[in-house]
């Protein structure tokens, strides 16, 4: 088991790309209440880089390691990427290329050290207005955080499906 479930999604999110299904992707915010709340689903070709078209995962960390709400807690990056992955494969667009996704996402998990990400935030400053800036936020893991003290924890918005 690892010891946040936020970073295991986006590295199952990884792992899928890894199996070739480099349509799937993650979009994470923090609601008004502090939960991060992430939403994994497969994009078409055209879509918008906010559409969440065929949605595998909806998930609060609220529920801690309780991924998908069913009591089922015993998860890693690769189980969980198996437990996604047959969830995706009905969608056709799943397995398409996009290696630009794929590309932006290995930087996320290598600026933050195998962190996670903000898309935006329900209850924010004007700073933290990430996609207005056309931004996401990173969040790195302590290790990494400690190793790059002062960098700028932003990367830019994940391009368009």
């Amino acid at each position: 088991m690892e010891p946040r479930p936020e970073p295991m999604i986006v590295h199952a999110v990884a792992l899928l790309h890894e199996r070739g299904l480099q349509g799937v992707r993650i979009r994470a915010n923090f609601y008004a209440t502090g939960h991060w709340r992430c939403r994994v689903f497969v994009a078409a070709p055209g879509d918008d880089r906010d559409i969440e078209r065929d949605r595998l995962l909806a998930y609060t960390n609220g529920r801690g390691f309780d991924v998908f709400g069913d009591g089922r807690t015993e998860w890693d990056a690769a189980s969980l990427a198996d437990a996604l992955e047959g969830l995706a494969l009905p969608y056709a667009h799943a397995r398409r290329a996009d290696p630009a996704y794929v590309a932006w996402l290995r930087e996320v998990r290598e600026r933050t050290g195998g962190g996670h990400l903000s898309m935006y935030e329900d209850a924010y400053t004007p700073e933290q207005d990430w996609p207005a800036r056309g931004l996401v936020q990173l969040l790195p893991t302590p290790e990494a955080r400690r190793a790059h003290e002062g960098a700028e924890w932003t990367i830019g918005l994940p391009p368009a499906p």
